[in-house]
């Protein structure tokens, strides 16, 4: 599409009053950026998620925030390296008394509006904490900064709601080093701007190959994690083989902090009982299971091989997983499938728009 195109597509799909040739241009320039054609499928791919997770605003606000989150924020500071020193007076003494009783982080975190409010009451707070019962020094080394970001109640931000851990990952994959705290910082601030949110948005959303049938299954993907909807297909076929109720939520393995547990999931445990593979070689199938080569693994053929057999018909390659989301920021119920489905009833309208 050319960039005339893709303004004129913006004027149909972004509302009046929210900047609809500015929209187009950072569209424009994030698939340009990241090396995606602008074709019309790309562009209204974005513009559909876009819609979907913030009505075109770079900042959304979210009704009730700083209250919905006041409980979730009062754990998560529990799990930082270095409350001991503020543990001693309790973590609501504290938010209620620091910095000041007049101006006190409870205060802060119960008006927060938007995302960015809340946000930036986090890291004054957890830059307070290691100031006053640490040293500030510790929070540029990565794995400090890093255990202080998992901890930030805004885990996705913007206007696609990017997941800051995707970007993260993205940026230190780029410079071969691991961030410090500053550096996260810096890349929040630009994830809360139109133009950055929707780079890494994109980037998020288009940037691996899966070969799905349908986008359906590429916007599954962009809530529940990369390839959600070809490891739901595959629990569904390994729950068919062995009788075993699973989960289809496209996790084949247990996480901790991103990173695989060594114990056994239920689909791990039910494919071991089918012996269609060796425990070794199951194991290291499943670690490819957030990658494309995951579906030309030894585990992958002999399962799909051993549906076709059983049931007479093709293994399905794709479905919705099944995941009901939680978040202080959805007031009401919300699931994977339903985002998906919300999110193709808007690409499919921007497809067929004049």
């Amino acid at each position: 599409m050319t960039m005339a195109e893709v303004r004129a597509l913006a004027g149909a799909i972004v509302p009046a009053g929210k900047d609809q040739a500015g929209w187009a241009g950072d569209v424009s320039a994030a698939l340009a950026a990241n090396g995606f054609r602008a074709s019309r499928s790309n562009v209204c791919s974005v513009m559909a998620v876009i819609g979907q997770e913030s009505t075109f605003t770079a900042n959304p606000e979210v009704a009730g925030l700083g209250r919905i989150a006041e409980q979730q924020i009062q754990a998560k500071l529990a799990a930082l390296p270095v409350l001991p020193g503020a543990a001693a007076m309790g973590v609501q003494v504290f938010l209620a008394t620091k910095p000041t009783p007049e101006k006190s982080y409870l205060a802060m975190i119960r008006a927060a509006r938007t995302e960015r409010d809340l946000d930036l009451v986090y890291r004054n707070l957890t830059f307070f904490l290691f100031r006053e019962y640490a040293s500030t020094r510790l929070l540029n080394a990565a794995a400090v900064a890093h255990r202080i970001d998992a901890e930030n109640p805004i885990a996705t931000l913007g206007s696609m709601q990017v997941s800051a851990a995707y970007a993260i990952a993205e940026v230190e994959k780029a410079a071969n080093r691991r961030l410090g705290l500053g550096a996260i910082w810096k890349l929040r601030d630009e994830l809360y701007t139109r133009k950055g949110g929707v780079a890494y948005g994109a980037r998020m959303l288009l940037g691996y190959r899966a070969d799905y049938p349908s986008r359906l299954f590429v916007f599954a993907d962009y809530n529940a994690g990369r390839y959600a909807s070809r490891n739901a297909a595959f629990q569904h076929m390994v729950a068919a083989l062995s009788g075993a109720d699973l989960a289809l939520d496209g996790d084949l393995m247990l996480y901790d902090a991103g990173k695989p547990r060594p114990e056994a999931s239920a689909t791990e445990t039910a494919l071991r009982g089918l012996k269609l593979v060796d425990d070794d070689t199951l194991r290291a199938d499943f670690l490819t299971e957030k990658a494309f080569g995951f579906r030309d693994t030894e585990t992958y053929r002999r399962v799909a091989a051993a549906f076709t057999r059983k049931t007479g018909g093709p293994p399905p390659y794709a479905m919705l997983p099944q995941i009901s989301l939680k978040s202080p920021k959805i007031r009401h119920h919300m699931t994977t499938e339903l985002f998906a489905r919300a999110v193709m009833t808007r690409y499919t309208r921007c497809m067929a728009a004049k």
